[in-house]
């Protein structure tokens, strides 16, 4: 019997918050009612004040000091998890031992042991539960994969991804949990990196050894109040008084060649100190018969190449993300409208809901969350000891 109402509770109200609401108030609108009525119910914030201002902001009908109060209500169906990446295991685990099912933002955790934690109480509850490895689910990378398992490009031979940014490149970003290893786990390979780490496993398969080489470039830090101390906030008049510096020890850059299951090579480049970059995330699929490339750059294309073409017409082809490509149906009647960023949240939350709605699993899962941190972790420990480092995959008990 599906479920005719989902109540939700959003624990966070950083800016990814936004999107989440806006894909929660919106979903009925965009699939034409399909899927159950959605009540955002109650969000959390670390203060009473910050908690209110998000749940105003927000569209939520009540405002929390305590994620406990989400975690263990009666009246709360999903925990949705936008807090920093040290407080997704707690957070996670009372949630599932509640009876809730849960959506995590990713990095699924900042560590692997506290990922395995979070994947073992889903496991045991048998609630739903998805992490937010929203790229996957985007319409041109959805197509990318059906092109590769319908055999269009051949057997994958290499692969290759970048994920760059520049907000890490100026020196006067104040301190946050993003910059300190024990909070966050690892810097642009644990954070903007997992995302392209998802891709590659979704895509090719499970990475099995990697040779990684990280540098931090800012290496100290002003400290700022919570309220400035933001990796996504920038100009503050504040920051000039500021005196008192924090150590940064994580990576601003890693480069990290691979090996995946099946034994197809590849390499990882994740920068957030790229000057000039903004958000750009890419990858390139080669294989025996053809090759596929991407960039968010290009969000609304995907560039396909056969070898199956002939000699006059040897080249990449653009394709034009319409209705005919997967997760693209709901957003328009034509290719070529366009879609964005806020859209990718209206696909993920799409299948959260309807997974709850027809008790079915959700995915990327926790275990897709897992594994990504576990490259991570590999990635990490590579750097540091200059040598290839098996990647430690666990299962669940």
């Amino acid at each position: 019997m599906k479920q005719s109402t989902i109540r939700v509770g959003l624990v966070g109200s950083g800016f990814v918050a936004k999107f989440h609401s806006l894909a929660y108030n919106n979903l009925a609108l965009v699939y034409n009612s399909t899927l159950p009525a959605v009540e955002r119910i109650r969000l959390f914030d670390v203060t009473t004040e910050l908690a209110a201002e998000g749940a105003a902001q927000f569209g939520w009908q009540e405002a929390t000091d305590d994620w406990r109060n989400i975690t263990r209500a009666d009246d709360i169906d999903l925990v949705d998890i936008v807090a920093p990446n040290y407080a997704h295991a707690e957070i996670a685990v009372d949630a599932a031992r509640h009876g809730k099912h849960i959506f995590c933002e990713k990095p699924l955790a900042h560590d692997v042991a506290s990922a395995r934690q979070m994947v073992e109480a889903v496991f045991q509850t048998g609630c739903t539960h998805q992490v937010g490895f929203v790229y996957r689910m985007w319409p041109a990378v959805a197509f990318a994969k059906e092109l590769i398992d319908t055999g269009k490009i051949g057997r994958i031979i290499h692969f290759h991804s970048r994920f760059l940014h520049d907000y890490g490149l100026d020196p006067s970003l104040p301190m946050s949990w993003r910059f300190e290893s024990q909070k966050a786990g690892a810097g642009s390979i644990g954070d903007i990196g997992s995302h392209a780490i998802d891709i590659g496993r979704y895509l090719v398969g499970d990475i099995v050894r990697v040779f990684a080489q990280s540098r931090t470039f800012v290496k100290k830090r002003l400290i700022a109040p919570p309220g400035l101390s933001n990796a996504f906030r920038r100009g503050d008049s504040e920051i000039e008084q500021l005196s008192e510096y924090g150590t940064v020890d994580v990576d601003d850059a890693t480069d990290m060649l691979v090996e995946f299951e099946d034994g197809t090579m590849g390499n990882f480049e994740t920068n957030w100190a790229a000057a000039g970059h903004e958000n750009e995330l890419s990858f390139e699929v080669s294989g025996e018969r053809g090759a596929i490339k991407f960039s968010w750059r290009h969000a609304n294309e995907l560039l396909v190449h056969s070898a199956d073409d002939p000699e006059n017409l040897n080249g990449f082809r653009t394709v034009i993300i319409g209705p005919m490509h997967p997760n693209a149906e709901s957003f328009g009647p034509v290719p070529g409208l366009g879609m964005g960023y806020t859209d990718a949240f209206y696909i993920a939350m799409r299948q959260m809901v309807e997974s709850i709605s027809r008790g079915k699993a959700a995915s990327p899962n926790f275990i897709d969350g897992l594994k990504a941190c576990e490259v991570v972790d590999a990635a990490v420990r590579s750097s540091d000891s200059g040598k290839w480092e098996e990647v430690n995959h666990n299962p669940p008990l």
